[in-house]
C-alpha cells in the first residue's frame, strides 16, 4: 500500500487559521445583525482573536526553526499576518459597537459585515487547496473571487459614508463614531484582499 505524504505544518496551521477566520466572520455576522441586543456576545470575538494570535505565533516560531518551507518564508509571514488582521479589525469592530455607545446598526454595516463573511469563506477554500498551488487552479480563483468582493465592498463603503452625511438625523459624535466604525470595516475587507494578494503573488511566482 502506498504511504500518504504527510502534509506540511504550514499547510496545516493555515488551514487552522483560516477556520478561525470563518468561525469569527460567522460571529461578526451575528453581532452586527442582531445589535444592540448582541453586545453581550461582543466578548466572544476576543477568543477567536487569541486563537488566530497563537496559531500565528507558531507559524513564525517555525519559520525561524524550519530548514526548509513550502513557498517563500517572507510570502507565509505575509500571509499569516495578513490574515491575522482580519480576525484583529473584526473584532475591533464589534468593540467599537460598544465603545462608541451606538444605539442603532446601519445597512451598510450590515452589508459590509456579510460581504467579509463571504470573503473569509472563499479564502478558506482557498487556503485548504494551496497545498497543491503549482497544479490546482481553483486556488488563483479563490484568490480572485476575494479580490472582486473586496471590490464590490468599495462601493457598499462609500454609498455608507454618503449616506451618513447627508442624513439629517445623523450629526455630531455619532456621525465621527460610525466614521470609525466603517473605517474599520473597510480595513477589514482590504486585509482579506491582502491575504488573497499574497496567495495570487505566490501562483504567479510558480508559473
Amino acid at each position: 500500500m502506498p504511504k500518504i505524504k504527510k502534509e506540511d505544518v504550514f499547510y496545516t496551521l493555515l488551514k487552522n487559521l483560516a477556520e478561525v477566520l470563518v468561525q469569527a466572520g460567522e460571529e461578526y455576522v451575528y453581532v452586527m445583525n442582531a445589535f444592540p441586543e448582541s453586545v453581550t456576545r461582543i466578548p466572544r470575538m476576543k477568543m477567536f482573536e487569541t486563537q488566530a494570535d497563537d496559531i500565528v505565533r507558531d507559524i513564525m516560531t517555525r519559520l525561524y526553526t524550519s530548514f526548509i518551507t513550502p513557498f517563500d518564508r517572507e510570502d507565509i509571514s505575509d500571509l499569516a499576518l495578513a490574515m491575522d488582521d482580519v480576525v484583529d479589525y473584526m473584532e475591533g469592530v464589534v468593540l467599537r459597537l460598544d465603545l462608541f455607545n451606538i444605539q442603532e446598526m446601519r445597512p451598510g454595516a450590515i452589508e459590509l459585515a456579510d460581504l467579509t463573511l463571504a470573503a473569509v469563506r472563499e479564502m478558506r477554500e482557498m487556503i485548504y487547496h494551496l497545498p497543491d498551488y503549482k497544479r490546482d487552479d481553483v486556488v488563483m480563483k479563490q484568490a480572485i473571487a476575494v479580490g472582486h468582493i473586496e471590490d464590490g465592498a468599495d462601493t457598499v463603503y462609500e454609498h455608507a459614508l454618503h449616506t451618513l452625511f447627508r442624513e439629517d438625523e445623523t450629526r455630531g459624535k455619532e456621525s465621527l463614531a460610525w466614521l470609525r466604525v466603517f473605517d474599520r470595516m473597510e480595513h477589514c475587507l482590504d486585509a482579506c484582499d491582502k491575504a488573497a494578494g499574497v496567495v495570487r503573488n505566490v501562483v504567479m511566482k510558480s508559473s
